[in-house]
């Protein structure tokens, strides 16, 4: 059974195609249960958001497109996603990659690529599409309570009852943490998974922005 079988009326249903039953089960394959459950809330808070702002589902966005993008927004924190660059990018790969085998559209799968690997991108990610903005507003909106307003109240409570929270931030920063302790490749400079690694491993040997102010210009 799907872990989408039986949603709170409050939440509300999903556009349930064959792609999309297809990336709730690859999602929930590859995930533990509380990076599934932040995947699956980013969704519907995704499209709580576009009601408040007046976006339908069909006519400013593909609702397929959206749901793809958010439930698989971190499978490059998986291993079906593992690759040697930052978690973004290779869940990007990996996403729009699940997307066009399930036969959506290169425009579709295109999105989902934008929106997967700058989810982690204040101030770029909403100004790519409607698809990347939902997505990182949701996402957003469910791992730092950004923008958390604009999400009704009913579907905040529902769906943190169907889908418990889990002590995501935490897990999600040692999964992290974990994955360019592994493949330090993973690591980029300045970036959201540098923040989080410096948190977490203050000795860590990459450049901090002091040293890479203080780096010659040219070689000598």
């Amino acid at each position: 059974m799907s872990v989408l079988g039986n949603l709170p009326e409050e939440i509300g249903g999903w556009p349930r195609t064959a792609a999309t039953e297809a990336a709730v089960a690859f999602a929930a394959e590859h995930s533990p249960e509380w990076l599934l459950n932040h995947t699956v809330r980013s969704y519907f808070y995704a499209r709580s958001i576009a009601t408040a702002r007046n976006l339908a589902a069909g006519a400013d966005y593909d609702d397929e497109t959206l749901f793809l993008a958010t439930v698989l927004h971190d499978i490059g924190l998986t291993d079906a996603g593992q690759g040697p660059n930052r978690f973004e990018v290779d869940g990007a790969f990996r996403a729009a990659r699940f997307a066009r085998e399930h036969g959506l559209s290169d425009v579709a799968a295109d999105q989902i690529w934008d929106a997967v690997a700058l989810h982690t991108s204040p101030g770029i990610a909403p100004h790519k599409h409607v698809v990347g903005a939902l997505a990182h507003f949701g996402i957003g909106a469910d791992m730092f309570a950004f923008g958390i307003e604009e999400v009704d109240r009913a579907v905040l409570d529902a769906a943190h009852e169907a889908f418990p929270y889990l002590d995501l931030r935490n897990k999600i920063h040692a999964q992290l943490v974990h994955q360019i302790d592994e493949q330090p490749s993973k690591w980029a400079p300045v970036s959201f998974v540098d923040i989080v690694y410096r948190k977490h491993r203050p000795d860590n040997p990459f450049p901090g922005l002091d040293e890479l102010v203080a780096a010659p210009v040219r070689p000598d």
